[in-house]
């Protein structure tokens, strides 16, 4: 039992399953979608939405479905 005890193999696979033990197992972070935070996505999607609202004014404008008062 003492010889089974002092094998370097035997040494060497217990060591290296205390190691594996050790380190700490983190999570990949989720990336979302095109790897962008909800933060990121909102202000993106209030820009679209703004620029929408603002051609879509332009155009109301162009086709005289609305005017200015002046």
């Amino acid at each position: 039992m003492d010889d089974f005890a002092k094998d370097e193999e035997l040494q060497n696979f217990l060591r290296e399953i205390e190691e594996a033990s050790a380190l700490e197992l983190t999570p990949e972070p989720e990336l979302g979608f095109l790897g962008m935070t909800p933060g990121q996505r909102f202000v993106i999607a209030l820009m679209f939405f703004l620029m929408i609202l603002i051609i879509g004014a332009f155009a109301l404008l162009i086709t005289g479905a609305i005017s200015l008062p002046l």
